[in-house]
């Protein structure tokens, strides 16, 4: 992976090595000139080894979750590489036909070029130090059976390849390592591919039978070779098979045509790729104007690859953030406690001549030699969740990607150094908070007496906010960008709060104002908000921004009001009259620690707020996608290629001995050439898929559309357009920027002007070019496709009109409505089974949509676990606090434990205690996820406004409860630790 966020990964790790060496210095310097006051900070470490480990496990969740995600990414780019490098061997570059005037490649395989394009590319290359071989290979879709094993497979790649030009692309090679002589097999036999032979079940001596033009053509396995491009297999989840370039022009009757031209570079199989770009601008020069293209297929593969690495990496980060954040937090929270802790030590230090910089120093001292070790403890988890994680995708992506565990060693330099640096830095801040202590108070172990006496800095505050708000907020509105508008907003009423607070006006109604304020701004709907703010642009980032206000607006409210609360859970405990006295003790300390309970309220309510909002948005988009509308009223397609054409399908059906009497509508749709593309007038050519639709198809759909043209009023309008008038289209819902979307493809064609939350747009004029023709046709679209029909994806319009432009046919898909739609598959099964010779791939339509959005909700699924690692840093929260509390109220304990609290009590306080505490927060967080869920589904940047809203109460559920009793298990042992502590040795405890 070499980016991150776009920026290189190189420069990265280089300034965040730079970065930790400036913190390792520091430190260093400190033992250098401060050695007495370095060992006062190290000798802290080993003197509690349970407590300090907890403290290394809550440390080393930022290099956990950051090692984790680029090792993620890591293993995407490698695997997906490694494949493309598998497959494709040593063709570094493709000639294929193309009407791109300056020699870039703009169509597919299906279109085959003359065999006087091998003399031009001859010439251009000869002699050319860079290059290895040339070899022009023919690709075929069939129908296979294993007449022999009885098994068949409706779309085979048969591959014809030069056996004398194999030398330089590495040869065929079989699955036992050893080459293939593809010129001495026999005639009448044919290489299997290895993924061939397993889907046929096939070894050596096989029965094969291919059907070409609808005839029968016998072979018989000569041998099966290893997957890649010579053997066939054009890509991932494709199977091929391979004979002698001549035998197969002869037989399939294509003399005289290739389908490419393959040209492999010197350098091996990754070595080439250092002169693809060499390679292809001497191509790009030799082929303009002659109907040729070259695509530099390799080096394509591998950027995509990259990219995807990077797409997932940058994802997975912006979902660690949230437990990032808590991780901050908990060191705020520990070495907030070590202070309360060491109050009487520190006070001691500074009256006997210890300058606040030096406790400082101290503190910093002992939460770097923490740090170190939990960055290494966190690269090394982070190693181990990447390899879960891995593994887990494997079993996603099963056979459409061989998925290998691989993390970069940079990766983990960057991951460690950044968890270090991370670290260390909230040391640094909550080390400069807690030095600041009242001397005689800390000696005397006694609260810090708060003096109502105005303090500058409060404005000086107060002033910084409210400049910073102000200008986030001005430069949000001119960019006109979610992110600084909004954050600017939440920021302001932060500065106003503090110029109260300095006139003196009370804490619980100003801070409660803002609580409520925040709460108001981020969770009211997108339509509201932009209606009253305007309308602003907003990315991933926004998930992330809107948590932490929220969570900050929530635990303000809870801790400014905590006294209601624990009035509320006091009344409740009075129904519990054996436990009241332990339900008293336990709600007492929430409220005389606000700092302490806030921050570990901020924790729980960051974490179970992203898990639920992010399970409640994945379950809400799966109910759209899988609605009632999702297959536009069809229950079965039948894709058929080329190769064998049916002539009736209907017909052919009955013929072949398939019921259709539960048939009852028939719809047929084409795909003219997969390379079709379209753009705008003057504008750049996109990737679109082009579909025709037959009279039947388009009068049988159940079609609806969030946006139509004007002039169409209605679905119907539109539909009966589609039927009667010419050069009228629609499409889907992808050509419509998405500002809640998680980027959307550069490749893809979009429309200009529209706006997703728009319902009306002027009819917009585009061009769909043919790759065979040298001039482009012209297209109106009336209407974009309703979201919830997720089965149609592309550009469609009635078959006359496309066939003014396209003069064959790649694709055909037939549609079957069924009157029972339970029996989609099986009658899928029996078309497919009936129509094999004739290469017909058939599904059932919503089981294909559920396969899909399975994969889709299981990526999904693996990044809420990625997430909920947060909840270590909860748990380790609950650990330190509860043990940091055992110690600070020992003499408390014994005063319980002699006036009459039984150990039960003892214990069971702990317990009501961290229950209130974690419980407070994870309601919280599970209210927001779900109220903020509510808002993002029906906002119009997902355009499912009408849709129904459901609460998946089970994941939730386990959520919540996985949560507390994590936590309460945590708080179990040390309040049974407490329970047991004797009175008269609590009593004498200094």
């Amino acid at each position: 992976m070499e980016t991150i966020f776009g920026i290189p990964m190189t420069g990265v790790m280089i300034a965040l090595l730079i970065l930790l060496g400036l913190c390792v210095l520091s430190v260093g310097w400190v033992a250098w000139r401060r050695p007495v006051i370095f060992k006062l900070g190290l000798r802290n470490i080993p003197r509690r080894r349970a407590q300090t480990t907890l403290i290394v496990v809550g440390l080393m969740l930022s290099t956990l979750i950051v090692s984790a995600a680029l090792g993620t990414g890591d293993t995407l780019d490698y695997s997906i590489t490694a494949s493309a490098y598998d497959v494709l061997g040593h063709v570094d570059e493709v000639v294929v036909y193309s009407q791109s005037p300056d020699g870039n490649a703009d169509t597919s395989l299906s279109t085959k070029i003359d065999a006087s394009a091998l003399t031009v590319v001859e010439d251009a290359l000869r002699d050319d130090p860079r290059v290895a071989g040339v070899m022009p290979i023919l690709y075929e879709g069939l129908p296979a059976v294993n007449v022999t094993r009885g098994q068949s497979e409706p779309d085979v790649t048969l591959s014809g390849v030069d056996p004398n030009r194999l030398e330089p692309f590495g040869g065929l090679i079989g699955v036992d390592g050893q080459p293939i002589d593809l010129d001495a097999i026999p005639a009448g036999t044919v290489v299997l591919s290895e993924a061939a032979a397993g889907k046929l079940a096939a070894k050596p001596g096989d029965s094969l039978m291919l059907y070409y033009a609808n005839q029968p053509l016998s072979l018989r396995v000569a041998a099966v070779a290893k997957d890649s491009v010579l053997s066939g297999v054009l890509g991932s989840g494709r199977i091929g098979m391979v004979v002698p370039l001549a035998r197969m022009q002869e037989v399939t009757g294509q003399t005289g045509v290739y389908s490419v031209i393959a040209v492999a570079n010197t350098g091996g199989v990754r070595g080439g790729l250092e002169h693809s770009d060499g390679v292809t601008e001497t191509l790009k020069t030799a082929l303009a104007g002659q109907q040729l293209g070259v695509d530099p297929i390799k080096q394509r593969v591998v950027d995509d690859a990259e990219t995807v690495g990077t797409i997932f990496t940058d994802i997975f980060l912006l979902m660690g953030l949230f437990s990032i954040a808590a991780g901050v937090l908990l060191i705020v929270l520990i070495f907030a406690m070590l202070a309360a802790e060491r109050r009487s030590e520190m006070g001691m230090e500074r009256a006997v001549g210890t300058q606040r910089r030096q406790l400082i120093q101290q503190f910093v001292a002992e939460g770097t030699g923490y740090t170190i070790v939990a960055g290494m403890v966190g690269a090394g988890l982070g190693l181990l969740a990447a390899i879960g994680i891995a593994v887990a995708m494997k079993g996603l992506f099963g056979n459409d990607l061989a998925i290998s565990p691989h993390v970069a060693p940079r990766s983990l330099v960057v991951a460690y150094s950044l968890g270090v640096v991370i670290t260390f830095l909230a040391v640094v801040i909550a080390s400069w908070r807690i030095s600041r202590l009242n001397i005689v108070a800390a000696v005397r172990d006694l609260p810090e007496a708060s003096s109502p006496k105005r303090r500058r800095r409060t404005l000086v505050w107060a002033f910084l906010l409210l400049a910073f708000g102000t200008m986030m907020t001005v430069s949000g509105v001119s960019a006109e960008q979610a992110f600084p508008f909004y954050t600017g907003l939440s920021l302001i009423p932060f500065g106003i709060a503090l110029v109260l607070r300095y006139f003196g006006v009370r804490s619980r109604p100003v801070f409660t104002g803002v609580a409520l304020y925040l709460l108001f701004v981020w969770l009211t709907p997108s339509s509201v908000a932009d209606s009253v703010l305007g309308e602003y642009e907003q990315g991933m980032e926004m998930f992330f921004t809107s948590g932490i206000f929220l969570v900050l607006g929530a635990t303000l409210l809870i801790v400014q009001n905590t006294d209601v609360l624990l009035a509320g859970v006091g009344k409740v405990a009075g129904l519990f009259r054996s436990s009241l006295p332990a339900v008293r003790t336990a709600i007492a300390y929430p409220g005389a620690a606000v700092g302490r309970t806030g921050l570990t309220i901020a924790m729980f309510c960051l974490i179970v707020f992203s898990l639920v909002m992010m399970a409640t948005m994945n379950g809400n988009f799966s109910n759209l996608i899988l609605g009632d509308d999702a297959a536009a009223g069809w229950d079965v397609r039948a894709d058929q290629g080329q190769a064998n054409p049916i002539a009736d399908f209907p017909a052919a059906l009955q013929a072949n001995g398939v019921d259709t009497s539960g048939i009852t509508g028939y719809g047929v749709v084409t795909v003219p050439d997969p390379a079709a593309r379209i753009r705008l007038p003057g504008g750049e050519w996109k990737e679109s898929p082009v579909h025709g639709m037959d009279d039947d198809f388009i009068a049988t759909s159940t079609l609806t559309f969030q946006q139509r043209a004007r002039g169409y009023e209605t679905d119907e309008a539109i539909v009966q357009a589609l039927r009667t008038q010419p050069g009228v289209a629609v499409v889907d819902s992808s050509a419509v920027p998405n500002p809640g979307s998680l980027g959307a493809d550069p490749d893809l064609f979009q429309l200009e002007g529209v706006k997703w939350e728009d319902e009306v747009f002027d009819p917009t004029t585009i061009e769909v070019t043919d790759p065979r023709s040298t001039s482009a046709a012209t297209l109106t679209i009336i209407g974009v496709i309703d979201t919830k029909i997720g089965s149609l994806f592309g550009l469609y319009a009635n078959q006359a009109t496309i066939d003014t432009i396209f003069p064959t046919t790649t694709v055909t898909s037939y549609y079957v409505k069924l009157a029972d739609s339970s029996q989609a598959e099986t009658v899928a099964q029996g078309i497919e089974r009936a129509l094999l010779s004739n290469g017909v791939q058939a599904v059932a339509i919503r089981e294909e949509m559920k396969d899909a959005q399975a994969q889709s909700r299981a990526i999904l699924y693996l990044m809420e676990g990625f997430m909920a690692l947060g909840l270590i840093v909860g748990v380790a929260a609950v650990g330190v606090i509860a043990f940091r509390t055992v110690v600070e109220r020992r003499q408390q304990i014994g005063v319980l434990r002699a006036i009459g609290y039984q150990r039960g009590l003892v214990s069971l306080s702990f317990l009501i205690e961290t229950g209130f505490i974690v419980g407070t927060g994870v309601i919280a967080g599970t209210a927001l996820g779900i109220v903020l869920g509510y808002n993002v589904f029906h906002s119009d940047q997902w355009g499912s406004s009408t849709a129904s809203f459901v609460i998946p109460w089970d994941i939730v559920a386990v959520i919540v409860v996985a949560t507390v009793v994590a936590a309460e298990l945590m708080a179990w042992i040390p309040a049974r630790r407490a329970a047991r502590i004797a009175p008269a040795e609590a009593l004498r405890y200094e």
